[in-house]
Parts: C-alpha cells; sequence; structure tokens
C-alpha cells in the first residue's frame, strides 16, 4: 500500500502544480493585480509554494462545497421547499428515497471513474510513465476516500434539518461509497466481457438518468401512488449489509487481484478520438461552431453594392452585418431550437393544466416556483452560444491586434444590440407560453402574476445577454480548442446558481422578485460599455 500512497502524493503535486499555474497565469491579468506578479513566478519555489498552497485549499473547499451542493440543492431543498407541509417523519422519507434514487441508482451507472478518460490519467500513464496498475488503485483509494469524507461532512451538516443523527448519516455514506465501489467493478467486467465503455454511451446515460430522476422527484408533486422505495430500501438490514458486503469484497478484488493494464491502456488510447474524451469534446466544441459552407456561397458578394453610395454602412458596423450574413445558420439554428422547446415545454404545461388543474394545480402556489426562471433563462438565452461563434470565426484572429482590442467598444455595442434581439424574442416566447399557462389556471382572469413574470423575463433576458458577452470581453475564457479553463469565469457563472438559491430560500414576492431583477439588469447594462472601454484592451485576447 506504500506504493499506493506514493502514486496518490504523486497525483496530488501533478494536479496542484497544474492549478497553481493555472492561478498564477489568471491572477497576473487582473487589473488591481496587475505589474505585482511577474513571469518569474511560475519558476520561483516560493511564489509556486503559496500558489499551490492556494490551490490545496481551494481542491478541499471545492470538494465540500460540491458535497453539499449535491444534498442542499437536489435534495434537501426540494424537499424544504415543496413538502415543507408534510410531516416530519414523511419529509424524512422522501429525502431518503430522493438519496437512494440519485446516489443508488442513478450513480451506479453514470459515475464509475475506472473506465474514465480524462487528462490526468492520460499524462500520469502515457507521459510520467506510472504503472496502470497502481495508478488506478490510488486513484480508486484517493477518490473513494475523499468522497466518503465530503459526503459524510455535507450529509452530517444538513441531516439535522431532517433529524437524522451523525451515526445514521456515517452508515447511510458508508453504505453508498461500498455501492459505488462495488460498481467500478460492475463497469469493469461489463469492458472486459463486451468491450462497452457504459459511462461513454450518451443515450444509455440519458435513458437512465430520466426514469430515475422523475422517480425521485415525482414524490415531492400532488400525484398519487409513488412509492418511495428508496427509503424502504434503506429501511432494510438485509439490503444494507448485501450492499456493505459487496462493496468491501469489490475493493478487495479491484485492489489486490486485479491489473488495469489493458483496460487503462484502451482508455488513454491518445489516437482514438472516441476514447480520448479531451480530444473528444474539443471536436465536439468545433462542430458546434462549424459554418455552412451553402452561407458563404450565398453571401460571397458584400451585402451593400456600390450604387448605395454613401448611405451604406462602414467599418465595424459593415464587419458585424457582413459576418452575420456568412454565419447565418449558426445563429438561427439555436435560436429556432430554443423556441421549439419553448414550445414543446408550452405544450406540457398546458396539457397538465387542462388535465390536472382542478384537483392538483393552483395558480398562487406559482409564486414559489418563479425564481426557476432565472436557470430557465440561464440556459435559454443564445449569449455563450454566440460568444463561442464570435470567437471562432472571427475574434480569435483579429483580437490579436492591438487596433481591435482598443477599439473593443465599438464592436461590443454592435454585438450587445444584436445578441438583446434574439434574447429578448426568446424571454417573451416563455413569457407567452407561462402566461397561457396561468390565464388557463384562472379560468381566462388576467391574474395579477402575470406582469411580473413578463418583467422578470424580459429582464433576465437583457441580463444574461450582458452578462455572457461582457464576461467574453473581459476574460476572454476561451482556448484556441474552445475549452474554459479560467477559474474566474468558471467562478462568476456559478454565481448564478447561487442566487437562484437565495431567490428561493428567501420566497420574495413576484413583484420583489422582478424589482430586484430588473434593477440589476439595468445596473449591469448601464456599467457593461464602461468596464468594456477600461479592461477590454488588455483582457481581450487570445488565451
Amino acid at each position: 500500500m506504500l506504493s499506493v500512497f506514493n502514486t496518490i502524493a504523486r497525483m496530488w503535486q501533478l494536479q496542484i502544480a497544474t492549478l497553481a499555474n493555472r492561478i498564477i497565469f489568471y491572477t497576473q491579468r487582473l487589473p488591481w493585480l496587475k505589474g505585482l506578479i511577474s513571469e518569474q513566478a511560475y519558476a520561483a519555489v516560493r511564489a509556486k509554494r503559496t500558489a499551490g498552497a492556494v490551490a490545496v485549499v481551494l481542491r478541499i473547499i471545492a470538494g465540500l462545497l460540491e458535497s453539499l451542493l449535491y444534498f442542499g440543492v437536489m435534495i434537501a431543498l426540494p424537499v424544504v421547499l415543496w413538502a415543507d407541509e408534510r410531516e416530519a417523519g414523511e419529509r424524512l422519507q422522501l429525502f431518503m428515497h430522493m438519496y437512494f434514487c440519485i446516489s443508488v441508482l442513478m450513480a451506479g451507472i453514470t459515475s464509475a471513474k475506472i473506465m474514465e478518460t480524462n487528462e490526468v490519467k492520460y499524462t500520469a500513464v502515457r507521459l510520467m510513465r506510472i504503472a496502470p496498475t497502481r495508478f488506478m488503485r490510488a486513484v480508486l483509494v484517493y477518490r473513494y476516500t475523499t468522497f466518503f469524507l465530503y459526503q459524510w461532512i455535507a450529509l452530517t451538516v444538513i441531516a439535522g434539518i431532517f433529524g437524522i443523527s451523525a451515526l445514521q448519516a456515517l452508515m447511510l455514506v458508508v453504505t453508498v461509497t461500498m455501492w459505488r465501489v462495488g460498481s467500478e467493478w460492475l463497469h469493469l467486467i461489463m469492458f472486459r466481457q463486451s468491450n462497452i465503455v457504459l459511462v461513454k454511451k450518451t443515450g444509455i446515460i440519458v435513458l437512465v438518468m430520466l426514469p430515475t430522476l422523475a422517480s425521485a422527484y415525482l414524490p415531492l408533486t400532488t400525484v398519487d401512488g409513488v412509492p418511495l422505495f428508496g427509503a424502504m430500501a434503506f429501511g432494510q438490514p438485509l439490503l444494507i449489509a448485501l450492499l456493505l458486503f459487496f462493496g468491501v469484497f469489490s475493493g478487495y478484488v479491484l485492489l489486490k487481484q486485479t491489473d488495469f493494464t489493458a483496460d487503462v491502456r484502451a482508455v488513454t488510447n491518445h489516437d482514438d478520438p472516441l476514447m480520448n474524451m479531451e480530444q473528444m469534446m474539443a471536436d465536439v466544441q468545433r462542430k458546434a461552431v462549424q459554418a455552412n459552407e451553402r452561407d458563404y456561397r450565398e453571401n460571397s458578394s458584400p451585402p451593400y453594392s456600390s450604387k448605395e453610395g454613401a448611405g451604406r454602412k462602414n467599418g465595424y458596423a459593415y464587419m458585424h452585418e457582413l459576418f452575420i450574413a456568412r454565419h447565418n445558420s449558426l445563429f438561427r439554428a439555436p435560436l429556432r431550437k430554443r423556441l421549439a422547446a419553448i414550445m414543446v415545454i408550452g405544450v406540457i404545461l398546458v396539457s397538465s393544466a387542462l388535465l390536472f388543474a382542478a384537483d392538483h394545480l393552483d395558480v398562487n402556489s406559482l409564486e414559489r416556483f418563479l425564481p426557476l426562471l432565472i436557470l430557465a433563462m440561464f440556459h435559454l438565452t443564445t449569449g455563450m452560444h454566440l460568444c463561442k461563434v464570435l470567437f471562432y470565426h472571427c475574434d480569435i484572429t483579429l483580437m490579436r491586434y492591438h487596433f481591435y482590442r482598443k477599439n473593443a467598444v465599438q464592436h461590443f455595442r454592435l454585438r450587445l444590440g444584436w445578441m438583446l434581439g434574439m434574447n429578448v424574442l426568446i424571454g417573451a416566447a416563455l413569457a407567452s407560453v407561462l402566461s397561457v399557462f396561468v390565464l388557463i389556471l384562472s379560468k381566462g382572469e388576467v391574474h395579477s402574476i402575470v406582469l411580473p413574470i413578463w418583467l422578470l423575463t424580459l429582464t433576465l433576458a437583457v441580463f444574461f445577454t450582458v452578462h455572457h458577452l461582457l464576461l467574453y470581453y473581459l476574460l476572454q475564457p476561451y482556448s484556441t480548442e474552445l475549452n474554459t479553463k479560467n477559474p474566474l469565469f468558471t467562478l462568476l457563472n456559478s454565481l448564478i446558481s447561487v442566487c437562484f438559491i437565495v431567490a428561493m430560500l428567501l420566497r420574495l414576492t413576484p413583484w420583489t422578485l422582478a424589482s430586484v431583477v430588473t434593477t440589476l439588469s439595468l445596473a449591469y447594462l448601464f456599467s457593461a460599455l464602461p468596464l468594456v472601454s477600461k479592461f477590454a484592451e488588455s483582457r481581450f485576447s487570445v488565451k
């Protein structure tokens, strides 16, 4: 086992060194730290140790936060919000049922690490020449030791809400951890028998996730007859004992009896994009922004003829319109998909209102669900996709020139107006669908919640348009492979989820929530141009 711990230490050093270099790189570019951190920091032992210490703390905090968010957002928060009127014993059963569905049924299929491909595994096995068997044993020990500790701490913090003791939390997490270890062994057996890497079969993963998540969350609704089989499973001592025995036996086989050489070699074949997740994701990102040749053929000539004279556009306005004309399919396709998704949502809502309005749906109870519009508009707006298109087909070359970065305000203003038009259309479509749903529930009467819904969706469209485009100009998070490795970009985007959680917990009235979002959106909008004018020249560059 000493060699396993030495390998864990080397893996930790590799990950910390990578994260420390990333911290140094991006903190160098923060306006208030510009000039304080030089390029020599990468080789300076003291600076690297400091950055490494920061990286260690960040990794530990990230692991704890991930577990806390999992228990808090995915399980505890829905139970507290949508089952707060039920008895304490029923809320506890709901919590146990959801934990079983997500952490046992779904995670057993979707969260195996043995057959996972990643950059660390490729670097360790192919470049650092660490023995594959020793590396995988170290990965399993490290993975499930930290998984157990983070999950136990998080569940102990959350469990008090439902009356779960620290000892009960310990037994639950031990049981789930042992099941996850056993699942790793099952995934390995499947690969050796059928050469199938189950975690890469997207269709199967989706087919597993949909019914398990539906089983987990349906008992929170007013639909009758949904069994809480997860709570019953965790209440069976024989089943718990079997899961513990299965996990211990599987762990012994994996750590003492298994040679991982052929398996690891198979999933670290860098020449095969289907087995190399990093390369596959890069290819997917490029295909998502790949231009249509027909757009180039149909718009090979300039959009303005010389006969139009002085009235035609020029400069960045001309370039922007020509760019849109030649990449039209890249902008229309995501817009059509989002509008189609909104129509499907509308059909589902209207059908639900017509079928269940009398017994299970009440328009007054919709107020507590309004913060969901924050997450809905975050994913429906097209800002992130359009920024990738702009980067890949236009800015990746032009931002190397000083004059283009110096005039960032001019093309930022043009793009902001263009994106606002599309996202406001998406917001209006969503508001229209929700308004029809509310009108059916209120039997044709214009309910007071309709106006806040319109105000929220439209102002959120403005907010997220500014948000995505402003972060693109100030942080420019994309690499040439369209990956986003900027930790500041990830952190700022994660704040959206935090805002959603806060809004759900505060239970603001519709008009209060709409007023707060409107104020923030207007402040964001009016501060965008000054921020771009001040910082984009130095920040809007190729990483």
